[in-house]
């Protein structure tokens, strides 16, 4: 029952802890491939996306980067912080216009951007919050450096796990979405389930607004 749905995520929404989530897009080449009737897996991202920040409250934290290799705009060629995490009540027009921007660009340094994104959630770790990233790729780790990927992984997982063990760790959540066909579901259900989290699977792309409800 539709009408039912909607009352628990109300009823979820004003009874959980505010939350602060980075939002990590993939805006590499595939991106741009077809969806059906005229639409891309990009503009369906987007679209879901933008929907999905319906769900937050004022107090909730929210940011976006997005990720490719050879970004130019910022100081890392990998990704690109395009709104930094803050009240979503400040900044929600401003999100949805930074989403909406994007457009289909290079090659996946899934890797890199897992760390990076994570680190940065764990620099500002907020304890009276939940700390995630909501991570969204179509594909696997492609970085244009092919013979350290199995130590990146390694490397990525030993951190993430590392992170969220113990009595005294800060837990930051690394929720994964695999989005198309060609996502690497192996990894980004290890990434996921490092954290204490949960992998989404979005292989048909126009599932992806159910995904990010």
């Amino acid at each position: 029952d539709p009408d039912v749905l909607v009352g628990i995520l109300d009823s979820w929404a004003e009874q959980r802890k505010e939350a602060r989530v980075l939002i990590v897009l993939d805006v590499s080449d595939s991106m741009g491939d077809p969806a059906g009737n005229g639409t891309t897996k990009l503009d369906l991202a987007q679209q879901a996306a933008i929907d999905a920040l319906d769900q937050f409250k004022d107090t909730d934290e929210v940011g976006l980067w997005v990720f490719s290799t050879d970004l130019i705009g910022g100081d890392d060629p990998n990704y690109r912080e395009v709104i930094p995490v803050a009240p979503i009540g400040t900044q929600r027009a401003a999100l949805e216009a930074g989403i909406a921007e994007q457009f289909p660009q290079n090659g996946t340094p899934l890797y890199d951007v897992t760390k990076k994104s994570y680190e940065t959630m764990l620099a500002s770790y907020d304890e009276e919050k939940i700390n995630a990233v909501v991570f969204l790729t179509d594909g696997v780790n492609d970085d244009g450096v092919f013979d350290d990927d199995n130590q990146q992984f390694t490397d990525v997982i030993n951190e993430l796990q590392a992170g969220s063990e113990g009595a005294t760790s800060r837990p930051v959540r690394v929720f994964t979405i695999s989005y198309g066909g060609g996502a690497d579901v192996v990894t980004l259900r290890a990434i996921a389930e490092a954290t204490s989290a949960a992998h989404y699977d979005a292989s048909d792309p126009a599932s992806i607004n159910q995904v990010f409800t």
